[in-house]
């Protein structure tokens, strides 16, 4: 039956006792708003409810460098290539419209092997998973060489992008310049590049002054 306390509950001497065993484990834990789980013998790892919020992780510890960490490892012996290491996943089990789509992960980020590990080679890319009508599949990844792949368009909201890659192919023939000057021509079009003769910075291109 139930037991009640009113002290706190604490072992004969620090790191002697056992919450439950691997065969008789405990269902259930209930833990009150803003509880807080410390971790280690400084206590300096700590994990809070947020209340009606979420939970927070926390390094306790002050100075420079000093940030807490989560880890997820897998025991694989033998990592393949295509073998996921970790995944972040997320999911609306309790969704009531239905059970097709909405019960399927909608989205999940995991970083998957690209080859053998090795002593030469833990090679991985970070896949990020969205859904649409599907079970959540790949969308964006990126490379262990840095390349980032994109399934979809690519929208840019911000006012400059700077591209310092040597070489650009574009497979579409057209280059659509000047998207919003269909009402008023206020801006001009065009392209140039920059050139040296003599010493002298000059420039060529095509465009037109509005």
């Amino acid at each position: 039956g139930a037991t009640s306390f009113t002290g706190a509950i604490t072992p004969n001497a620090s790191g002697t006792i056992d919450l439950g065993s691997a065969s008789a484990e405990f269902n259930d834990i209930f833990l009150a708003d803003s509880s807080v789980i410390k971790f280690g013998d400084d206590q300096e790892i700590t994990l809070t409810h947020n209340a009606d919020k979420g939970l927070t992780l926390k390094h306790e510890a002050t100075g420079d460098d000093v940030f807490p960490t989560f880890t997820l490892a897998t025991k694989q012996t033998d990592i393949q290539a295509n073998d996921v290491l970790g995944s972040l996943e997320f999911i609306a089990p309790d969704e009531g419209s239905g059970t097709a789509d909405q019960d399927l992960l909608a989205g999940a980020i995991r970083v998957i092997s690209e080859g053998d590990f090795s002593d030469t080679s833990n090679a991985s890319k970070m896949s990020f998973m969205l859904g649409v009508s599907e079970a959540a599949s790949e969308k964006m990844s990126l490379a262990s060489n840095g390349t980032l792949t994109i399934s979809g368009n690519l929208v840019v909201s911000g006012t400059t992008t700077t591209v310092s890659s040597t070489t650009i192919e574009v497979n579409d023939p057209l280059l659509h310049l000047a998207q919003n000057n269909g009402t008023s021509d206020a801006v001009d079009i065009g392209f140039f590049g920059k050139y040296d003769t003599g010493g002298t910075d000059k420039f060529a291109g095509l465009f037109r002054d509005a």
